[in-house]
C-alpha cells in the first residue's frame, strides 16, 4: 500500500476518533487547511521544480564521467569521488533525487568497467543520506524542522550542521566504505577507459535549460544563505525561483513540468501527515507523551537534564527511524520537542533538541 493513502487513511482514522472524543463535533476544512505547514509543501514544491529542470541537463552524468576519468584507474579514488559528488549533492537538493540522477550513471559506468556496482550504489546512499543532513533543503525531515521552528532557518543549518557532517561523518563514512569492500576494490585491475567516447556518450545536452535553471537554483540557495539579513520565509524564495525557471526554459508546456517533476504523492503524503499529527495534537495525544518524557527528565538532576533529552530524542530517533519511515516520525516528534522545551524552558534550548531529532531522523 502507498504511503499517501496509509498518511490519508491515518489522518481520516484521527479525525474520526476526533469526531467521537467531542460528541460528533468535527473541525471545518478551513481549519483543517490551517494544520498543513503551507512552508514545507511550498519549500518542496519549488525546489522540486528547479531540480526537475536540472536533471534534463546531463549534468550530473557530465561531472560523474569527470570523476571515472579523474580516477586515474584506482577504484578507491572512484569510489571517494563518487561518494562525495553524491554527498555536496545532496546538501544541496534533495537526497532521493540525486540517487535518482546519479545510481544509472553509476550502473552503466560499472557495465563499462565489468565490475559489480553494488559497492559503489550502496556507499553512495550511504553519503547521500548523510549528506543529505547537513542543511535544511537535503532532507525532508530538515524541511519539517526548518519550517517548524521559528527559530531555525538555513543559516543555522550551515553553522550547527554542516561541520559536523563534513569533517566529521562523511570522512568516517568514507572510511567505513572503503574498509568494508576493500576486496573488491583492490583485486581487480580497472579496464583501459575510452576517454573520448565516454565523454561524448555523457555530455551537456542542454545548455541554455542548464544556464537558467543552474543560475537561478545558485541564487535561491545563495539567498537562502542570507535568511538573517532578509528574513523571508524560504518556501517563497524557492516558490520564485520555480517560477522563473519554468518560465525560461519551459513556458509553453508548464503542464510537462508539473507532471514529471513534482511528486505530487510526496506533497500528498506531507498534507496527510500534517492533519494527522494536529488532529493527535487537538486530542492531546502529544502532550501526553511530551509531559511523559519532560516527568522522566525532570526526575534527574539539573546540570544532567539537558545530556538525558539529547540522548534520548537521539538514539530513540535513529533506531525508529532504521525502520520506520523518519518523515511521518519527525512530524510526529516536533510537538512532543516544543512540549519538551516549554516545560523546561531554562535546561532544554530548543535549538539544541532541534539538531539532536534532525540527527537521529537523518542518520538513522
Amino acid at each position: 500500500i502507498h504511503r499517501t493513502l496509509v498518511a490519508i487513511f491515518g489522518s481520516m482514522v484521527a479525525l474520526f476518533f476526533f469526531f467521537i472524543m467531542h460528541n460528533g463535533h468535527t473541525e471545518s476544512i478551513s481549519t483543517l487547511m490551517l494544520h498543513m505547514e503551507w512552508s514545507t509543501l511550498g519549500l518542496l514544491f519549488g525546489m522540486m521544480l528547479m531540480v526537475g529542470e536540472l536533471s534534463h541537463t546531463g549534468v550530473f552524468e557530465w561531472c560523474a564521467v569527470r570523476l571515472l576519468v579523474a580516477s586515474k584507474g584506482s577504484f578507491n579514488r572512484l569510489m571517494i569521488l563518487l561518494c562525495s559528488l553524491v554527498a555536496l549533492s545532496s546538501a544541496f537538493l534533495d537526497n532521493v533525487t540525486t540517487m535518482l540522477l546519479i545510481a544509472p550513471v553509476t550502473i552503466d559506468m560499472c557495465n563499462i568497467l565489468g565490475v559489480d556496482p553494488r559497492p559503489y550504489l550502496i556507499g553512495e546512499v550511504l553519503l547521500s543520506n548523510v549528506g543529505g543532513t547537513a542543511t535544511l533543503i537535503g532532507d525532508p525531515p530538515n524541511i519539517i524542522i526548518g519550517s517548524s521552528f521559528d527559530e531555525i532557518g538555513f543559516v543555522d543549518f550551515i553553522i550547527n550542521v554542516l561541520p559536523c557532517i563534513f569533517f566529521f561523518c562523511v570522512p568516517a563514512t568514507l572510511i567505513l566504505v572503503l574498509q568494508i569492500y576493500k576486496y573488491y576494490l583492490s583485486t581487480e585491475k580497472m579496464a583501459t577507459l575510452d576517454v573520448r567516447t565516454l565523454k561524448k556518450t555523457y555530455q551537456v545536452y542542454d545548455e541554455p535549460r542548464l544556464l537558467i535553471a543552474g543560475t537561478t537554483t545558485f541564487f535561491v540557495i545563495l539567498i537562502f544563505f542570507l535568511h538573517p539579513v532578509h528574513h523571508k520565509d524560504t518556501a517563497w524564495i524557492a516558490l520564485i525561483g520555480a517560477f522563473i525557471t519554468i518560465a525560461f526554459t519551459n513556458p509553453h508546456d508548464v503542464q510537462d513540468a508539473l507532471r514529471n517533476h513534482v511528486e505530487w504523492d510526496t506533497l500528498l503524503f506531507f498534507a496527510g501527515l500534517f492533519v494527522l499529527v494536529e488532529v493527535c495534537a487537538a486530542m492531546g495525544l502529544l502532550t501526553a507523551i511530551g509531559s511523559a518524557l519532560a516527568s522522566v527528565i525532570k526526575s534527574q538532576p539539573e546540570e544532567d537534564q539537558l545530556t538525558l533529552a539529547i540522548t534520548l530524542i537521539l538514539w530513540v530517533s535513529a533506531i525508529t527511524s532504521a525502520f520506520l519511515d523518519n518523515i511521518p516520525y519527525t512530524a510526529t516528534m516536533i510537538p512532543v520537542v516544543k512540549i519538551l522545551a516549554d516545560e523546561l524552558p531554562d535546561t532544554l534550548p530548543v535549538k539544541t533538541l532541534a539538531w539532536a531529532l534532525s540527527f537521529g531522523a537523518c542518520l538513522g
